[in-house]
């Protein structure tokens, strides 16, 4: 099963960006699954989607278990697989761009940038600090 894996992987990463997803939605189709294997994989997806959305609002990989939902389910739905492979493309562009921006930055600017970052991120976890205590009783009444 692992070798699978591994194997499912390395096709998936050849695969032409814009493309995979559909690519890996094809080859899951000629296969021809269960029916069973098609509402565990959707399910399966479902469900990590429900908790990669928990992990957005408290410090976790909320947007990595949301990519893995998205793509089990992408395996089962064309309709996804188009979205995501759409979605790819225009995230690459803007990763490109900003590493672009980030390099013609000056030190300055960077320093600023991180330090921004980091009080986002501080608040966020604050925020949701303050969330579960006031969840569970602690907070003021």
């Amino acid at each position: 099963m692992l070798e699978n894996l591994k194997r499912s992987w390395r096709r998936f990463k050849a695969g032409s960006p814009g493309h995979r997803f559909q690519e890996q939605f094809s080859r899951r189709r000629a296969s021809r699954r269960s029916h069973i294997q098609k509402v565990l994989f959707i399910g399966s997806g479902m469900l990590l989607i429900a908790v990669g959305l928990f992990f957005l609002f408290i410090p976790g990989p909320g947007l990595l278990i949301l990519l893995l939902g998205a793509s089990l389910i992408a395996q089962e739905s064309l309709l996804v697989a188009r979205a995501l492979d759409w979605t790819e493309i225009r995230l690459r562009k803007l990763l490109i761009w900003s590493l672009r921006a980030w390099r013609r930055s000056s030190p300055a600017l960077k320093i600023l940038l991180v330090v921004l970052a980091l009080v986002v991120v501080g608040a966020m976890g604050f925020g949701a600090f303050k969330f579960l205590l006031a969840r569970n009783g602690f907070g003021p009444t």
